[in-house]
């Protein structure tokens, strides 16, 4: 869920210059927990104490048990040590980092001065997003997901926003709405008038799809354009295999291409 706040005056004046409109939305980092700056020593000392704990306890059991059985607290140490180095509590600059959806674009203030901005009818998305699973006597339990998308801007300087960023469920659909919105008709015009779009692996115009491997698939043969398990499937009337795949983090813009072929087949 988004929050209420203002943007720091470097990212007002900026918002301002590139003419983004009024801030609709503001994320923050995800936190394990949330608390008062003040009490941010405490989660500090409290997580080392813990993971010195883990430690002792599993070289105690290496040295006094067996090695297979120190291992896991030394493991599960060694996780939670990486986990909290990348917590936005254990890191104030992670923790200060905001991202701000505007009504025309997007600004990502990543602390220290940084910031990277781009309008919604010039970026450039790719995403990708990942779902661990747990494997166990043939049954596959998702656990976690995790998901990264990068904006490019017309520059060429890019930004990567993951799901450190809390509610990624919230802003990834934002994002990619907001530029199907800003871009969409102008790619729709172009194909209209004959050019071709392209679309990272899978370009575009009026006579159908194509890519550089499978050739050309007329609009009139193509089924469905279907976005599952990390891939995009572009499949043909009658036949039981795609046509064509793709990584969906191969794909920029994806939400456009989806919306401009949506109109060409069926």
């Amino acid at each position: 869920m988004s929050v209420p706040g203002y943007p720091s005056p470097e990212v007002a004046q900026l918002a301002s210059r590139r003419g983004f409109g009024r801030l609709e939305h503001t994320f923050l980092p995800r936190k394990e927990v949330n608390m008062q700056e003040k009490y941010r020593g405490l989660f500090i000392a409290a997580s080392l104490t813990g993971i010195a704990g883990l430690t002792t306890g599993g070289i105690l059991l290496w040295v006094y048990t067996s090695w297979w059985v120190g291992v896991y607290p030394l493991l599960l140490s060694a996780l939670s040590i990486g986990a909290l180095l990348n917590s936005p509590n254990f890191r104030k600059k992670l923790g200060s980092q905001r991202l701000h959806l505007f009504e025309r674009g997007l600004l990502v203030d990543r602390g220290a001065g940084q910031l990277f901005a781009v309008r919604w009818d010039q970026a450039v998305h790719y995403q990708e997003t990942v779902q661990e699973v747990i494997i166990y006597k043939g049954t596959k339990t998702p656990y976690n997901t995790t998901h990264t998308s990068t904006l490019v801007a017309p520059n060429g300087t890019r930004v990567q926003i993951s799901s450190r960023f809390a509610d990624f469920g919230t802003w990834l659909p934002l994002i990619s709405e907001a530029i199907a919105r800003a871009q969409a008709q102008k790619v729709w015009e172009a194909v209209r008038e004959g050019q071709k779009v392209s679309h990272g692996p899978f370009s575009v115009n009026a006579t159908g799809i194509s890519t550089e491997r499978e050739g050309v698939l007329p609009w009139s043969a193509v089924a469905t354009i279907d976005v599952g398990g990390g891939f995009v499937a572009v499949r043909q009337h009658g036949q039981p295999r795609a046509w064509a795949l793709a990584k969906v983090e191969t794909v920029p813009n994806l939400l456009v291409l989806l919306t401009v072929a949506s109109n060409l087949y069926g």
